[in-house]
C-alpha cells in the first residue's frame, strides 16, 4: 500500500515538473524571468550581437565611417590649397621672374612761354623698386632740370628732358619759345640773342638789383683788374661788359654782366665766371680759397650761380643769388 502511494506521488511530481519545463515559455522568454533563456538568444558565441548594434549606422563599416561620402570640410573639385584650379593666382606663380619696370611722364612735350618759366615733370615707374629718377636735360642753355624735376625755361630753343629710373628712361620735349624770339629745327636760336637782347639794358638791371639786395663795397672793374681777377674776359667782343667786384679780403660776393657780339664766345665766359668762383670757394685745386676767411668762402661755395640766356651771361655771388637769377631770366 505505501508503494502505491509512493508510485502515485512520485507520477505526478515527475508531471508537473514535465508542465513547468515545456508548457511555461511558449515561442520565447518570459519578461518576468531575467534569468532564464531570452539572453542567450541575443548573444551569439563570443559575445557579439547578432543584431546590428544601434550606434553603429553601418554594421559592415565596423569604424562608422563610409569612404565613398565627400569629407564636407572639403569643396567640391578643389585643390590641396584651396584654389579652384589647383593653381597659384596669376603673378604670384612660385620661381616666376620680375616683371621690367617701366616709367612714364605726365607730359612729353611742354612750351615754356617766358625765360624763368617753369613746370613740374612727374614720373610714375612700375613697379616702384623705390629706386632713385634722376633728370638731365640735353640742352641746359635752353632749359634746365632741378632733382625733382621741376624745368626752368633759359633762352628759346629745343631740349629734350630725361628721367632715368632703374635702368628704364623717359623723355619730354621742352619748346622754349617767346615773343620775337624764334629758334630752328634744332634748337639753336635764330638771332634771338642780338634782337631781343639789345632791348635790355644790363646797366639798369645792376643798379636796379644792388638798390634792392645788400652787397657788399664793389667797384667797376677795367681791362687790367678784369686780366687780373678773370683771365681772358677783357679779350672777349662784347656788347655790354659790366663785372663789379671787390679787392676786400672780406670778400662776400661779386656781380658780372656781359653780353657777348657772338654768341660762341657764350660757353668762355661762363667758363671764366666759373674760373672765378672755384678760385675764391677754393675748389680749383690750387690750394686756400682767395675768399680766406670761412664766412665769404661759405657764399662764393654755395650761394653763387652762373646762367645764360640768349647771348647774355652772368654771374652772381649773394645769399638771395636764385631771386636774382629769376629777375635776369624775367628780362627776355
Amino acid at each position: 500500500m505505501k508503494r502505491r502511494i509512493f508510485a502515485a506521488v512520485l507520477a505526478t511530481a515527475m508531471v508537473l515538473s514535465l508542465a513547468a519545463c515545456g508548457g511555461g515559455n511558449k515561442g520565447g522568454a518570459s519578461s518576468s524571468n531575467p534569468g532564464s533563456g531570452s539572453d542567450v538568444s541575443v548573444i551569439a558565441p563570443g559575445g557579439d550581437s547578432s543584431q546590428p548594434d544601434a550606434s553603429n549606422p553601418d554594421a559592415s563599416n565596423p569604424d562608422g565611417s563610409n569612404p565613398s561620402t565627400p569629407d564636407a570640410s572639403q569643396p567640391e573639385g578643389s585643390a590641396p590649397d584651396g584654389s579652384a584650379d589647383g593653381s597659384s593666382s596669376e603673378g604670384t606663380q612660385p620661381g616666376g621672374s620680375d616683371s621690367a619696370v617701366t616709367i612714364t611722364l605726365n607730359k612729353t612735350d611742354v612750351t615754356l612761354k617766358k625765360a624763368g618759366a617753369t613746370f613740374r615733370l612727374r614720373y610714375t615707374a612700375q613697379p616702384d623698386t623705390d629706386g632713385l629718377a634722376v633728370f638731365s636735360s640735353s640742352d641746359e642753355k635752353v632749359a634746365t632740370v632741378a632733382e625733382d624735376g621741376t624745368v626752368t625755361a633759359v633762352a628759346p630753343g629745343q631740349a629734350t628732358i630725361t628721367v632715368e629710373y632703374d635702368g628704364a628712361k623717359a623723355t619730354c620735349i621742352i619748346r622754349c619759345r617767346w615773343d620775337g624770339v624764334s629758334s630752328d629745327s634744332s634748337g639753336s636760336s635764330s638771332g634771338s640773342g642780338s634782337s631781343s637782347a639789345s632791348k635790355v639794358d644790363l646797366q639798369k638791371f645792376y643798379d636796379d638789383t644792388i638798390g634792392k639786395y645788400e652787397f657788399g663795397f664793389l667797384e667797376l672793374a677795367d681791362s687790367s683788374l678784369l686780366d687780373q681777377m678773370y683771365a681772358g674776359l677783357s679779350g672777349i667782343s662784347a656788347e655790354q661788359k659790366l663785372v663789379y667786384i671787390t679787392r676786400m679780403s672780406m670778400n662776400n660776393g661779386e656781380f658780372g654782366l656781359v653780353q657777348v657780339k657772338d654768341s660762341k664766345d657764350v660757353d668762355t665766359v661762363k667758363a671764366i665766371f666759373q674760373a672765378r668762383i672755384d678760385r675764391m670757394s677754393g675748389e680749383d685745386g690750387q690750394g686756400n680759397p682767395g675768399a680766406w676767411y670761412p664766412g665769404p668762402t661759405e657764399q662764393w661755395l654755395n650761394n653763387s650761380r652762373v646762367v645764360s640766356n640768349g647771348n647774355y651771361v652772368m654771374m652772381v655771388v649773394h645769399e638771395s643769388c636764385d631771386d636774382i637769377v629769376k629777375e635776369f631770366n624775367a628780362l627776355f
